[in-house]
């Protein structure tokens, strides 16, 4: 689907329903879960559980890194896309509100953001959780890295793959 939209996919990547929307400078996935908002909420807001959701397989997060409680705190991670070389992200929280809202802008290190934010939201639900993941680009303004980086550096099927496993690891 090219320019705004929103597409419904069941079931391909592990949870039904999961519902795709896409616009020029973003990528959001979003589902309901059955799980409580408390258990998936404690899972995004652990650094260390980050690379057991990516459905991206390309986080690594090193140990010693404390739970998100506020704005304004850091926590780290290891990029590695497949053909590539890993690389550290320095990624900055942004927004917290327990039990609704994480979201974050990965750096490189001693650099600022570049405006690409991560956010997922979180929301009582019939049935379970109402949860989306958002990727937004649209605060980037660095035009060499737009014209070199193919953004968002996952997919749809990726970020779909995360909210499964996301489900998996509130469970557990």
């Amino acid at each position: 689907m090219h320019g705004g939209g929103e597409e419904t996919r069941s079931g391909d990547v592990g949870v039904a329903g999961v519902r795709v929307k896409r616009t020029p400078t973003s990528l959001g996935v979003a589902a309901t879960l059955p799980v409580p908002v408390a258990a998936l909420f404690e899972v995004i807001r652990n650094p260390l559980r980050h690379s057991e959701i990516d459905g991206s397989g390309t986080l690594i997060v090193p140990a010693g890194q404390p739970r998100i409680t506020a704005v304004g705190q850091h926590f780290v991670a290891q990029v590695h896309f497949p053909g590539g070389t890993a690389y550290p992200v320095v990624n900055h929280v942004v927004a917290f509100e327990p039990g609704r809202l994480l979201a974050w802008l990965p750096a490189n290190p001693d650099t600022p953001p570049l405006g690409i934010r991560w956010e997922w939201t979180f929301a009582e639900a019939a049935g379970g959780t109402a949860v989306r993941q958002t990727c937004d680009w649209s605060a980037v303004t660095d035009t060499a890295y737009l014209r070199r980086v193919r953004l968002p550096r996952v997919s749809a099927e990726q970020m779909s793959a995360s909210l499964a496993r996301l489900e998996r690891a509130a469970r557990s």
